[in-house]
């Protein structure tokens, strides 16, 4: 029966249409030969169809055969040059031509060795197919180099070389070893999968050069008609978990997001959409393939994106034309939703690329289970509540100008087609733009951030708190004779990069060795950059790594949400930044070319220094020019970051005592700090601020310490007062109901009490009968009327005095610090401050570090080498 349904609808699509659409034999078939992956339907060991998870790009699925066929018709003699090549029982993925259409690159993958070990099993090998020598060669021929990573998603640029997805990661692993560590393939920020990063390559396989430096995956690169690559980043920071479409140039600069960010949303109750890049169209637009993030059908729904003119469906670009951002292509009405798709399942897609606008198309019918027996989606079947049935992809030639389907290869049961070529030559992209390199940067492996203003938010100037009278713009606010250093809320840009974590086969991590909030993953302050009064900052910050911004206050808070995304530039590299951005805004922010324009105009005059300002250090600015970038010309070593955070006052007149200036330093603690001394010193390119838990954090409550409590000194040690026992060793109540001693705690071993008790809620304790119990209270009803027990038959549950038993509950105690944001742990901070009962019991520089620490993620350990190993 199954079989019988599929000649059927074969039949249909040869002289009826599927969907209603008039089909004839195809009068215009081309000499243009087509690839394919055809591959048996991939189930478990369980008989369930596996799941095609974006999250997964090393997963092997077995049985794919790569299928030639020298014209797009079922007249054709298909080919298998996979099982000759290779050998039977392969994978095989993301087929792409070169632009006169004579190579074809492939990704392949052998079947797993048994018993093999998990470094000893075969990995992703890129291979190229010649159509007209019908031959193909691995493109790394070394066995050692080819299996050195797991690669995919290949492409040629302009210039004959490839571009690539890999595990790889040889840049990244490099710097492992400049900063101490064994070198290893760092894990994605899901720690569950090896992370993929862009590479570049010659044809031959030679001169493998990793281009981009995301925590978690890049993947599906695509060379865009000015010779861009767009690809897919998983954006994972913070515990976000989406796919984004970026692009770069091909050297590795110039990261921007292109589209997607907000436009996720699949509707209710479906899961979030994603986007495959497929190709570009004639008209500009981008051919993207949505999906979600998993599928077991492998289906997608084809959708044209105006990324000229939009970075998200309903946020134009800056002075771009009324339009429309997504367009679904004409066609089949396939949908990748979870619900029956009565036009059927779509996979693959590619341009015929012959002049007539077609498309070959790997498409399934819409077929329904009834028990053995399959079903048409017909009306009537739909209404019966059936089951959508496994998709029998066959390939189609799809005309969108009448909605016709022409069948190449008949659908069958059991075998799915899931990536198409198309060998017909295109136009040969541009060649690629090159970044603007600083070579002394470069030297050093640093590159250079420059913001305009962090107080501009694309349509509004925000200072992030209440300004003085007189000062609402930033033309005024940014005058040191209308508002002080101390009225400025945001006192320095804080750089923070993030830690690349091993997989097991290098370290036992679990998730409590990473602390309160995992998603948080490890990560390392490069140091602070003072915050000009026009908002103004220019940095150096590291290269070729993940890099954080935060704007932090003159206590060491982050005012302001974190950075959604991780930055990443090229050695050298100089970026232009225009300001800040809030979460769900209109404003387009990180897209260069269409964001609108700066609201720092910058000095008035060429020649003169800033209004209001003293001229000894800055004695005059280029027209234009921000506060930072002309202070920056004249002391270019102001541009480096400070391990401690000292403020320079540049502009008030008359000049500051310096003595009086902004200072916290790591050298004032009276504990170890997190950095080390020749760091605090003078900061160099490979210094950095590590904070343990156990090194760092647990030594501030250890250290003895006296205050001045009603006019006698007494013990404030933290430790021995916030504690279970009392001086003289009796059991009590810790105060506060908070213990910060550093033992084990009982819940968790590998985390302190301290730790615990600090940033997890937990219950109330009294002290009853010589032990610490759980206080207990009795739970009252709406009217507050004594809630009782009851028995399964809602009778009383009585005492053995014959009386009925209250229900009680534990009483809660919110934890005191939250996790990545220390300003919304004032509760904690408060207790510190002028007037508050601890009042200078912690040193101004042992709050800084614990805000920092805090607003990191709290973590446990940033280093996973520091994490002790049983």
């Amino acid at each position: 029966m199954p079989g019988l349904l599929l000649l059927m609808l074969w039949g249909l699509s040869a002289c009826g249409g599927l969907d209603g659409g008039e089909q004839q034999q195809d009068p215009t078939v081309t000499d243009i030969p087509v690839a394919y992956v055809q591959r048996a339907l991939p189930r478990d060991q369980d008989g369930q169809l596996m799941v095609d998870d974006l999250q997964q790009p090393a997963a092997f699925q077995a049985g794919a055969r790569l299928m030639v066929r020298d014209f797009a018709s079922p007249r054709a003699e298909p080919r298998d040059i996979s099982t000759a090549l290779l050998g039977a029982g392969h994978d095989i993925r993301d087929l792409s031509l070169s632009s006169d259409g004579q190579r074809l690159l492939f990704a392949a993958r052998a079947p797993a060795i048994e018993d093999a070990d998990e470094d000893e099993q075969p990995t992703w090998n890129l291979w190229e197919y010649d159509f007209s020598a019908g031959q193909a060669r691995r493109l790394i021929s070394s066995d050692l180099v080819a299996e050195e990573g797991q690669d995919r998603f290949p492409r040629y640029l302009p210039d004959g070389r490839i571009v690539f997805a890999s595990t790889r990661q040889r840049q990244a692993r490099a710097r492992l070893l400049d900063e101490g560590k064994p070198q290893f393939t760092p894990l994605a920020e899901d720690r569950d999968t090896p992370a993929f990063a862009l590479h570049v390559m010659n044809a031959d396989g030679s001169d493998i050069q990793q281009i981009t430096f995301n925590v978690s995956h890049d993947l599906a690169p695509l060379v865009a008609p000015d010779g861009r690559i767009v690809f897919l980043r998983w954006e994972h920071k913070d515990g976000r978990n989406r796919f984004d479409l970026y692009r770069v140039n091909p050297d590795g600069s110039q990261v921007e997001p292109l589209y997607g960010a907000q436009s996720h949303d699949a509707g209710e109750d479906q899961p979030e959409r994603q986007f495959l890049p497929i190709t570009f169209m004639d008209d500009g637009r981008l051919l993207v393939a949505t999906r979600p993030r998993e599928s077991r059908t492998a289906a997608m729904l084809p959708v044209a994106i105006d990324v000229d003119h939009f970075i998200d469906r309903d946020r134009p670009l800056y002075n771009a034309v009324a339009g429309q951002a997504e367009q679904s292509l004409p066609g089949p009405a396939v949908s990748y939703l979870q619900t029956v798709s009565r036009g059927g399942r779509m996979a693959a897609l590619r341009p015929m690329g012959d002049g007539s606008g077609r498309y070959l198309m790997a498409w399934s019918p819409c077929r329904m289970e009834d028990g053995d027996t399959l079903l048409a989606c017909t009306d009537d079947n739909l209404q019966q509540d059936l089951e959508e049935a496994p998709p029998a992809f066959g390939l189609w030639i799809l005309d969108p100008s009448d909605g016709t389907q022409l069948p190449v290869v008949a659908p069958r049961d059991g075998v799915w087609i899931t990536d198409v070529a198309v060998a017909a030559p295109t136009t040969l992209p541009a060649q690629g733009p090159q970044g603007q390199i600083d070579d002394n940067l470069a030297d050093d492996n640093l590159a250079e951030i420059n913001i305009r203003s962090v107080y501009d938010f694309g349509d509004r100037f925000d200072p992030l708190t209440t300004p003085p009278a007189g000062a609402g713009t930033l033309e005024t606010f940014r005058d040191p004779s209308r508002v002080s250093p101390d009225e400025r809320r945001v006192r320095f840009l804080r750089i923070t990069k993030g830690v690349l974590i091993p997989g097991d086969e290098v370290l036992d991590l679990r998730g409590a060795d990473f602390g309160r909030a995992a998603n948080f993953g490890m990560r390392e302050i490069v140091g602070y950059v003072p915050v000009e009064p026009d908002g103004s900052v220019r940095a150096v910050v590291p290269a070729n790594a993940p890099v954080g911004l935060q704007l932090v206050d003159a206590t060491g808070k982050a005012v302001y949400t974190r950075h959604t995304a991780w930055l990443t530039l090229r050695p050298g590299e100089q970026r232009q930044c225009t300001g800040c951005h809030q979460s769900g805004s209109d404003v387009v922010h990180g897209r260069a070319s269409g964001e609108p324009p700066s609201i720092n105009a910058g000095a008035p005059l060429t020649g003169s220094p800033f209004p209001n300002t003293r001229s000894d250090v800055v004695s005059f600015a280029d027209a234009g020019e921000t506060m930072a970038e002309a202070l920056t010309r004249l002391q270019p070593e102001r541009r480096l970051p400070n391990i401690n955070m000292q403020a320079f006052d540049a502009w008030t007149d008359p000049a500051p005592d310096p003595a009086t200036e902004l200072a916290l330093d790591y050298a004032d603690l009276n504990t170890d700090a997190p950095a080390d001394a020749a760091c605090q010193q003078q900061w160099q390119p490979e210094c950095r601020i590590v904070i343990h838990y156990q090194d760092h954090i647990q030594p501030i409550w250890d250290l003895p310490r006296q205050a001045d409590v009603g006019g006698v000194m007494e013990d404030v040690t933290c430790s021995s007062c916030h504690n279970r026992r009392d001086a003289a060793n009796a059991l009590q109540v810790p105060p506060a109901q908070l213990e910060l001693t550093g033992d084990p705690s009982p819940e968790q071993t590998a985390q302190p009490v301290s730790y615990r008790e600090l940033l997890f809620n937990d219950n109330e304790l009294e002290l009853v009968d010589g032990a610490l119990v759980d206080r207990l209270e009795v739970v009252l009803d709406d009217q507050g009327q004594v809630v009782y027990q009851t028995d399964d038959d809602g009778e009383p549950v009585l005492d053995n005095n014959g009386d009925p038993i209250p229900v009680t509950r534990t009483v809660p105690v919110n934890a005191v610090l939250r996790a990545g944001r220390a300003r919304d742990s004032q509760a904690f901070f408060s207790l510190f401050e002028d007037g508050g009962s601890h009042q200078g019991w912690l040193s101004p520089q042992e709050l800084r570090l614990l805000a920092e620490w805090i607003d990191l993620g709290a973590q446990l350990y940033n280093d996973p080498f520091r994490v002790p190993q049983n």
